[in-house]
């Protein structure tokens, strides 16, 4: 497991408080003085810094300002090319980014890409942030959209790191079976959870005695633990009517397919050995 509470703490603390000591650099005080004259919300303000300590005073009363300090922050984002922006809007935002960091881990990517992904993706989002369009919950919306875009980017590593199985792998992964003699219980045998849920699926999937979609159903949220509204998603990118729609359809499909599967594997344990 890659990315623990003491490499965030550590190495992604770092990087915010090297973030926060450019935002607050002597050089950018030019700029931040031409901002004011175009953001009314900077008008109180002489230097970031006050800025920056108008959006950690986190009272509900203080919520109106930092709504539009965000904002101000953003729109210079968008219009600027200056670090100064970037850094401060990370800056201002550092206990969600880290919170959002705490809650990553993967074992195919490293500890730093992993640190680089959450600075990256929020700066992405805050350029990109249609603010015409959303009027309000400005912070709230870069949390989501944030966390949103980081899950998606990891959903999509792992899937391509697991993408295909041979035939010959899938037969390796098979469980011995033990056949059943006279001597035990004539009762229907039960069958464990988990062998419905990974091995008969291995089996069938083996034996190629499954549809494609069917097998491609089961690879993703069986295989590979990929959680079924994360499948759709990825799916169907960007339309969220089409997303349930496809998760819905995809729901009834894996239903009726482990039913089925279970029903088989119970017969496969049950039915006697004709070897020798």
């Amino acid at each position: 497991m890659v990315g623990g509470p003491s490499s965030v703490s550590d190495f992604f603390g770092h990087l915010l408080g090297l973030l926060r000591v450019e935002a607050l650099a002597p050089r950018h005080q030019a700029v931040f003085a031409a901002a004011r004259t175009r953001q009314p919300a900077f008008a109180r303000h002489a230097t970031l810094d006050s800025v920056l300590a108008a959006l950690a005073d986190v009272r509900e009363e203080t919520y109106p300002e930092r709504e539009a300090l965000t904002r101000a922050l953003v729109a210079e984002c968008q219009a600027a090319s200056s670090p100064a922006w970037t850094a401060a809007l990370a800056s201002a935002y550092a206990p969600m980014l880290c919170r959002l960091r705490h809650r990553l881990h993967s074992n195919g990517v490293p500890r730093e890409d992993l640190d680089q992904l959450v600075l990256a993706t929020f700066f992405s989002v805050a350029r990109k942030f249609p603010l015409p369009r959303w009027q309000d919950w400005t912070a709230v919306r870069l949390r989501q959209l944030t966390a949103r875009e980081v899950f998606r980017y990891l959903r999509k590593e792992r899937a391509e790191q697991h993408d295909k199985y041979t035939p010959q792998q899938l037969a390796a992964w098979l469980p011995d079976t033990r056949p059943v003699t006279s001597m035990e219980s004539p009762r229907r045998p039960s069958v464990r959870r988990s062998f419905v849920k990974r091995d008969a699926v291995l089996v069938h999937l083996a034996r190629a005695t499954l549809p494609r979609s069917d097998v491609e159903v089961l690879m993703a949220t069986v295989v590979r633990r990929e959680k079924l509204r994360a499948y759709a998603s990825r799916l169907v990118e960007g339309n969220t009517t089409e997303v349930e729609r496809t998760y819905q359809r995809l729901k009834r499909q894996r239903t009726r397919l482990m039913q089925r599967l279970r029903t088989q594997a119970v017969d496969a344990v049950a039915q006697p050995s004709s070897g020798c």
